[in-house]
C-alpha cells in the first residue's frame, strides 16, 4: 500500500501556492547575495575599520552564509524544495 507523501495530500492550488512562495524566497536570497549589496548593522564605533554616519553610529557587515539569521533563508529554502519534491541537485523551482 502506498502511503502519500506530504505534497500527494496537497491540491493544485495549494502547491502553486507553495510554489510561489519558493520562487519568492529564492528572488529574496538572490537580491541578498548580490555580489554589490552589503548588508550592515548599527552599532557604536569602536575601530576605525568599518562606516561611521554622522549620528556616531558605525555600520558593520555581516557575513550572509553564517553566524546571521539570513541562514535561517537558506535552510527554509531547502527544506521547502525537499517538501515539494526536488531534489537537492535541482536548479530552480
Amino acid at each position: 500500500m502506498h502511503t502519500p507523501t506530504p505534497i500527494e495530500k496537497l491540491n493544485k492550488r495549494q502547491t502553486d501556492k507553495l510554489m510561489t512562495i519558493l520562487r519568492n524566497l529564492e528572488q529574496s536570497r538572490a537580491y541578498i547575495h548580490r555580489p554589490d549589496m552589503a548588508l550592515t548593522v548599527r552599532g557604536k564605533a569602536t575601530t576605525t575599520l568599518h562606516y561611521t554616519r554622522q549620528d556616531g553610529e558605525a555600520l558593520y557587515e555581516i557575513e550572509r552564509a553564517y553566524g546571521s539569521d539570513l541562514v535561517k533563508l537558506d535552510t527554509a529554502i531547502q527544506s521547502l524544495r525537499l517538501f515539494l519534491g526536488f531534489r537537492s541537485g535541482d536548479n530552480h523551482a
